[in-house]
């Protein structure tokens, strides 16, 4: 049992009552990974940015609210690979511009370990990786554009699902199933999952802790907290990262 099992049975509670009060949670499923994306997916597919005026709808802006994290269990069956999951509107269907959004990526994998972890957590975060996709993030919350060109195209939540399912795979090949859940339906539906991103935030900064002191690094003195994508010392922490394990070995 890992740190996350606990949650993972809570986000399979809050599902299950949405469902209860007789809303939909709908399915898709890309187990058999032979679906064509409409767009293109891989680093350099997108230029990381949408503007506001190419910009089909807004998903978890600050006024519409957000909430995002990611767990992983070394019980494989606990999930069901390749299963995506959405409550609320697909983004065809959107009645506004701006939805709240909330994402939550879920893991397994029977070697699965923190450094997995990690990997994990940068996965949510995909850069140029889709095609018309901008993701403005923060711990806990996502802020994300579709373009209206890729809409055109077919971008839903089944295929966004599918493209964040093939990069974690991408990146963790050891994680063998993994699972997708998407949340626009309203801001009272995202508390929930915001008590519990809080929660799997305190973990993730442990493990985020106990790696960097392994390497021979305290981030408590570190002012981004670790958050190295906005900090101007990168390179000298490279280094430094660099030395920490040969240090050891020579101790």
């Amino acid at each position: 049992m890992t740190a996350f099992d606990t949650y993972i049975d809570q986000i399979s509670s809050y599902v299950d009552a949405i469902c209860k009060d007789g809303r939909q949670a709908r399915e898709a499923s890309c187990a058999n990974r032979s679906f064509i994306l409409p767009f293109k997916v891989g680093s350099g597919a997108s230029s990381g940015l949408v503007m506001k005026s190419d910009t089909f709808v807004e998903l978890g802006s600050p006024t519409a609210g957000s909430c995002a994290f990611v767990v992983l269990t070394n019980q494989v069956t606990r999930l069901t690979d390749g299963r995506i999951r959405l409550i609320g509107p697909d983004i065809v269907e959107s009645p506004v511009e701006t939805l709240p959004f909330g994402q939550v990526i879920l893991a397994a994998g029977e070697t699965l370990t923190d450094d997995d972890y990690s990997r994990l957590i940068e996965s949510q975060y995909t850069g140029d990786w889709i095609e018309g996709y901008m993701v403005k993030s923060m711990p806990g919350r996502i802020w994300s554009r579709v373009s209206i060109e890729v809409a055109q195209k077919g971008f839903s939540f089944a295929t966004l699902g599918q493209a964040l399912i093939e990069r974690v795979k991408s990146q963790i090949p050891h994680a063998t199933s993994v699972e997708i859940l998407f949340v626009t339906s309203g801001k009272a539906d995202l508390q929930p999952l915001q008590r519990i991103a809080a929660e799997v935030g305190t973990i993730a900064q442990s493990i985020k802790e106990r790696r960097w002191k392994e390497r021979g690094i305290d981030i408590s003195d570190c002012a981004f907290g670790g958050h190295c994508g906005s900090c101007p010392d990168k390179s000298v922490c490279n280094e430094i990262k660099k030395v920490a394990p040969t240090r050891k070995q020579n101790v």
